[in-house]
């Protein structure tokens, strides 16, 4: 049994290490990003809506 636990705790030490690294990376995309938007209708219309995204560079 002991080759079927060798390299196991590097195995779990790897998945946290990219766990931490992919939600610090995502975090650091996401709050960069803005969103605008423009709305126009007025009662019992339909509506329509314009956004645009910007990267923030």
């Amino acid at each position: 049994m002991e080759w079927f636990f060798d390299g196991f705790g590097t195995a779990i030490v790897t998945f946290i290490l990219g766990i931490i690294s992919g939600g610090a990376i995502g975090y650091n995309i996401a709050i960069h990003k803005s969103n605008k938007q423009k709305q126009k209708a007025r009662d019992n219309s339909s509506q329509f809506q314009i956004g645009e995204i910007n990267n923030g560079r």
